[in-house]
């Protein structure tokens, strides 16, 4: 039995105290993840963003996070033992604004709202729990194929990643095809539906802890 963790959704950042921006993410391969993992018999603590509906299992644990800085700070908590996977599916701001107290008043001509970068969330996993394996989520949109594995392979070394699911916004919508590269053996999967895709990584975990199993033998 393995301590995996999910994340899921996408994160809000404020503009002001009622206006936010956001990213395109349904949360509904992660929950996927999440049970199937729970399915085989894993302990499951899945971070899903506000709006993503709680999966009905026992076995899975829910956090919720709202901002890049929230699913951050619940991550990387003190008290957190490390897990032995971390599928990191969710959704993650790049830039944020700097929000303004209270709520900027309509009727404005124009309103110009500067972004910031974020320091990325996927780099403080690594460093945090530098023995977990760790499963980035790649989504890109206007590209091929073969541009789409090039991009994830460069994420996955920039993340010190073990794997890179890779998958196209013009895939995504009913079913969800996408592909997932083990960054060190190369192999790479398909999957065509989201189910297919929690398979793919949940066997990727399991495949991991037999490898680990075996060299310490």
């Amino acid at each position: 039995m393995l301590s995996i963790w999910v994340t899921g959704g996408g994160t809000r950042e404020p503009i002001d105290d009622v206006r936010w921006i956001g990213n395109l993410s349904t949360g509904r391969l992660a929950l996927e993840l999440a049970r199937r993992a729970a399915r085989r018999g894993h302990r499951v603590t899945a971070f899903l963003a506000e709006g993503v509906p709680a999966p009905r299992s026992k076995r899975i644990r829910v956090e919720r996070f709202v901002s890049t800085a929230d699913l951050e700070r619940r991550l990387c908590a003190d008290a957190r033992t490390a897990p032995d996977a971390i599928l990191h599916a969710a959704a993650v701001s790049d830039y944020a604004p700097r929000p303004v107290r209270g709520k900027v008043g309509s009727g404005k001509a124009r309103w110009t709202v500067a972004l910031r970068p974020l320091p990325k969330v996927v780099a403080r996993l690594r460093r945090r729990y530098s023995r977990a394996r760790l499963a980035l989520f790649k989504l890109e949109s206007g590209i091929g194929v073969a541009e789409l594995m090039r991009r994830a392979r460069a994420a996955a070394r920039r993340a010190g990643a073990q794997a890179v699911f890779a998958n196209r916004l013009e895939d995504v919508g009913a079913e969800h095809r996408g592909f997932l590269l083990d960054v060190a053996t190369g192999r790479t999967d398909e999957a065509t539906t989201r189910t297919g895709a929690a398979r793919l990584l949940v066997r990727w975990c399991e495949r991991g802890a037999d490898g680990a199993t075996r060299s310490g033998a």
